[in-house]
């Protein structure tokens, strides 16, 4: 009864992952829409987690249990003492649903691994190929009805600021850098072309959408990859590449499309807006000036949306993020745990390159460092739809690239957080109640600091 089971949530939580960039709701925006979807994954992550729990106890190593439990005080603390504690709790529920998510992941992942990295790729590329369709499809629409207004964000879809659909490929594109396991008794050959088109098509899009954040994330990475081994350095490779010959396909798309309507069209890697930082530094002085005030609780969890800023509802950088919000003490232990998770992550992905599936685990090692480092300088850590794809590949690659346990080990009680996720997705699930009817017919573009948990950016 459990497997089956756990393939019907696993079924049903892929088409919502899926419908929710490719389907739009007529009435939500999309930002809305995949902040209902993040929600409902979630609660459909814990009745499958249900499914796949073998025992009442759960091993966790005390390099991350710790500080958990320190992050989890101090967060709630915050909370307690934030402006507003409903929105503060809320923001609190989104990183234990993210945390529950990637538990999730990191089950099947570990338990079924070759197998379980077959699904999860497949429905990856089948959700990528869907997108690049689109993409292909809104540019011949463009040169067929030239008559019509043309902007570069018009070949793009299912987002409601498209440079966020940069932060979401930042985490997926690398992954594409790895062929999925087939077993080749059947006579099947793997399509790895099929792979490099999606490769350079979606770094194409990147470009379009004019997301710097995921270009420069992209090139920090593979620089720091090209030192490594020959995988590190094949992936690298083809992501460089697909950097290249992206930008080239980018650059004639739009000037194709120029060409046919006699439209000017603006493509942002072409010129001077490549440089600069679009106002981020007075979000950055906005934010040291907020963890001077608040070092030890921050201003309490989301609320730098409650300062007033005119640019934006978040500090657009992770560190400066965290430390504002929840407090010098929880940075350094976020800090901490990343630290000792990233240790161990090189160390065994490193140790393995000779192994089979090395070129999955250096791929998801490059899609959790680049969403990291783009993180330095954009909201990966505030929207919907990355947040999720974040959640599911740290979860994807703490199963295929953390050693087995080894050392201190400490027993919990499973239900204890059972019950903390629980009542998330309860907090979760009751905003999206109270807030939908003033969700519906909302503005697509957000004119009140937003986005952070709904369009509108309020708190």
């Amino acid at each position: 009864m459990k497997p089956k089971a756990l393939s019907f949530f696993v079924a049903f939580s892929a088409m919502v992952v899926c419908s929710v960039i490719l389907v739009a709701h007529p009435d939500l925006t999309w930002h809305d829409q995949q902040r209902l979807g993040q929600i409902a994954f979630s609660v459909l992550a814990f009745a499958g987690f249900l499914c796949i729990r073998s025992s009442g106890v759960v091993q966790i190593n005390s390099a991350w249990l710790w500080p958990a439990i320190g992050i989890l005080v101090l967060g709630a603390v915050s909370t307690v003492f934030a402006l507003r504690p409903l929105w503060a709790a809320t923001e609190y529920a989104l990183l234990v649903a993210s945390i529950g998510i990637g538990a999730f992941i990191f089950g099947p992942m570990r338990q079924f691994g070759d197998h379980a990295d077959l699904v999860l790729g497949s429905l990856l590329r089948l959700l990528l190929a869907s997108m690049v369709l689109q993409f292909y499809v809104s540019f011949v629409s463009a040169l067929v009805h030239a008559e019509m207004f043309f902007t570069p964000w018009s070949l793009l879809y299912g987002f409601s600021n498209m440079r966020f659909e940069g932060q979401f490929l930042t985490i997926v594109v690398p992954l594409l850098g790895a062929s999925l396991y087939l077993q080749t008794s059947g006579g099947i050959r793997y399509p790895r072309g099929l792979d490099i088109f999606l490769m350079i098509s979606l770094a194409a899009m990147v470009f379009v959408a004019g997301t710097r954040g995921t270009i420069a994330a992209w090139g920090a990475v593979s620089v720091l990859f090209w030192v490594f081994n020959v995988g590190a350095r094949s992936l690298a490779k083809r992501m460089l590449m697909a950097m290249a010959v992206g930008f080239i396909l980018a650059w004639l798309v739009l000037n194709t499309v120029s060409w046919v309507t006699g439209q000017e069209v603006d493509y942002r890697f072409a010129g001077e807006q490549v440089l600069g930082l679009s106002l981020r530094e007075i979000l950055w002085k906005q934010a040291w000036v907020t963890i001077a005030e608040h070092p030890w609780l921050g201003v309490g969890p989301m609320h730098f949306a409650s300062l007033g800023s005119r640019i934006a509802a978040h500090p657009h950088q992770a560190l400066l993020q965290i430390a504002s919000e929840w407090g010098l003490p929880a940075l350094f232990l976020m800090v901490l745990a990343v630290a000792i998770w990233l240790i161990k992550v090189f160390g065994e992905v490193k140790a393995s390159n000779d192994e089979a599936g090395a070129d999955l685990r250096w791929a998801l090692l490059f899609a959790v460092l680049s969403s990291m480092v783009q993180s330095m300088v954009d909201g990966v850590l505030v929207m919907p739809y990355p947040q999720l794809w974040l959640a599911i590949a740290v979860g994807w690659c703490s199963a295929r690239c953390l050693p087995r346990f080894q050392g201190a080990v400490v027993k919990v009680q499973l239900w204890l957080p059972l019950l903390l996720w629980a009542s998330a997705n309860v907090l979760l699930v009751s905003m999206a109640f109270i807030g939908y009817p003033e969700l519906v017919g909302a503005s697509e573009f957000s004119t009140a600091g937003g986005p952070r948990f709904w369009c509108d950016g309020r708190i």
